[in-house]
């Protein structure tokens, strides 16, 4: 590369990143944490804005840690100036059993887009009867996750929502937590909006000590298909070093023949010198790609991935040294339709990728997306049709015998 523009990237989380014609996967899990619901008067409320009229007849959430817990009562309510309302709009029950994903039925209930829900979590104190049953305490509890920080957007599509948060009611108040829900739910006709991204993960890029020899090298990227063709402004990764790299970060840009299962090099460069990375992990912009004017990205599926000479794979954590570290986003697993509610709405389209073997083989990790984005220009306004004016019928004549 001729020149490089390196700038931490101040992302705009509450704002669609297509507003910017920039392409890739922005949603941010540093870590998953959980408040156990281990009093009676003790709640969560996850608070979201409805994305699209669905009738939703389940719901999911994650369940972190379980000890003898009670039973719990899963609430949908309506907003009241923040709060979740007394009273809710359907309910079901569960007594979770380990930690993960839990879905439980409801009776059929519509929810309106645009309009701001709550769903609550506490102890189901009757169970379904006329008095009290069942145990919650310091020993016998369930605790229920969310995740740090709040994005206020939808993973998906990356649509915001100011009124995404989470809500934590002790000593007789609501309290706002700022983090971000971790939940699903489930309509009919297949429809689910929240949040599927329960962990977050590095992913490791090295040289395997072997700088001279790439068949060995460790590549980690992400499969993106943008929606438009453009000619990229750049990357922006979120990357950090461990120990002293000494080679720069390089990426790499491959057509992907999907009927064939080959894939060729469209493009390569290099995005970063070791001085240019931060021990922690940062979002960076890898400006002016290609050297020789500007180069197509065309609206199809392309594997971007990054590689480095240097570093080696080590036994402890994060799995090598002197090496570049990519973070990303994932689900766990259990959770119904959690590749529908991914980045771009499913993981045939975007998806992390990796190869272990210096970009021989590729390996796809559905349900997760590395923190690589393609920028460029914004997007074209959608083409305008005209719309011919239906000719309107002739009245109708009618004749009669008297």
């Amino acid at each position: 590369m001729n020149s490089h523009k390196i700038m931490a990237l101040a992302l705009l989380l509450g704002t669609s990143s297509f507003a910017y014609g920039d392409f890739g996967c922005h949603f941010v899990v540093n870590f998953r944490q959980a408040t156990a619901i281990d009093g009676i008067q003790k709640k969560l409320s996850f608070r979201f804005t409805c994305q699209e009229d669905m009738n939703v007849i389940a719901l999911s959430l994650y369940c972190e840690e379980a000890q003898i817990p009670p039973a719990y009562q899963i609430s949908l309510r309506e907003d009241e100036k923040g709060k979740p309302s007394s009273s809710f709009l359907e309910s079901s029950s569960v007594t979770p059993k380990g930690s993960g994903w839990v879905t439980l039925p409801i009776n059929e209930v519509p929810l309106l887009a645009g309009k701001v829900y709550h769903m609550v979590i506490e102890q189901d104190v009757n169970r379904g009867g006329d008095h009290p049953v069942g145990v919650i305490g310091t020993n016998n509890f369930a605790a229920f996750s969310y995740t740090d920080p709040l994005n206020n957007f939808y993973p998906n599509s990356e649509t915001p929502d100011p009124n995404l948060n989470v809500l934590q009611f002790e000593k007789g108040q609501w309290k706002v937590l700022n983090q971000e829900p971790l939940f699903a739910l489930h309509g009919t006709g297949q429809r689910i909006q929240g949040n599927p991204y329960d962990e977050t993960k590095v992913r490791a890029i090295h040289g395997n000590g072997t700088p001279d020899d790439p068949s060995d090298d460790v590549i980690q990227g992400q499969a993106l298909h943008p929606h438009y063709g453009f000619h990229p402004k750049g990357f922006v990764i979120r990357v950090k070093k461990q120990g002293n790299p000494t080679a720069p970060l390089n990426y790499r840009v491959y057509v992907i023949r999907h009927l064939a299962h080959t894939t060729s090099l469209a493009f390569s460069g290099e995005a970063l010198k070791p001085q240019q990375v931060s021990n922690s992990f940062q979002w960076v912009t890898i400006g002016t790609i290609g050297k020789d004017g500007p180069i197509d990205f065309p609206p199809e599926c392309r594997y971007v991935v990054f590689q480095t000479n240097s570093g080696k794979a080590s036994t402890d954590t994060p799995g090598c040294e002197d090496c570049y570290l990519l973070s990303d986003v994932g689900n766990s697993g259990n959770l119904p339709g959690a590749g529908d509610l991914s980045f771009d709405g499913g993981a045939h389209l975007s998806r992390a990728v990796y190869s272990l073997d210096g970009w021989k083989t590729w390996i796809d990790e559905f349900e997760r997306d590395s923190h690589v984005i393609i920028l460029g220009p914004p997007p074209p306004p959608a083409p305008s049709r005209p719309i011919e004016q239906l000719p309107t019928p002739l009245p109708l004549l009618r004749s009669f015998t008297p």
